[in-house]
């Protein structure tokens, strides 16, 4: 058995091996932190990621809202959470090893301020981002902004 040579992928010598950013609560910080612990790349997705409460326990949408638009912006916020969620349980397994990184997908509806809001509420625990589906014509300077790293997916 041949052992891998490791590479420089966002800032830190890591395994060549990149897990997850599948999207329906298939990537998590669960799988993403177990990854990147054994030293590679995990990603977790950001696409309606589940948020968990203080004593680990689903929060499940519940839409208050009487408009499309006030149903959307819970949503919006709500993905955000998630998102803060799944990257704080992934930093947490990683224990420090490997790189964290976030899947979105910019043709989803709120994306950017998604991306932003996750960003914004887990500087330094995210190093990261893939992006496919669309043209994410923002992300390079939003990843710029936040110090990370950006990694786009070329699928034709």
């Amino acid at each position: 058995m041949k052992a891998l040579n490791s590479i420089r992928m966002s800032g830190q010598e890591v395994l060549p091996l990149i897990e997850g950013g599948k999207g329906i609560s298939v990537s998590t910080g669960t799988s993403s932190g177990a990854w990147a612990h054994a030293g590679g790349i995990g990603t977790f997705s950001a696409v309606n990621a589940d948020a968990f409460d203080e004593n680990g326990d689903l929060v499940p949408i519940h839409y208050k809202g009487s408009t499309r638009r006030q149903r959307h912006e819970e949503l919006i916020a709500y993905a955000i959470q998630g998102g803060i969620t799944q990257a704080k349980m992934a930093h947490e397994l990683s224990q420090g090893q490997g790189r964290i990184h976030m899947n979105v997908l910019w043709e989803m509806g709120g994306c950017e301020t998604i991306l932003k809001g996750v960003l914004e509420g887990t500087r330094g625990l995210v190093h990261g981002v893939t992006c496919g589906a669309g043209m994410p014509y923002k992300m390079a300077e939003i990843a710029c902004h936040y110090g990370i790293y950006y990694y786009p997916i070329i699928s034709s």
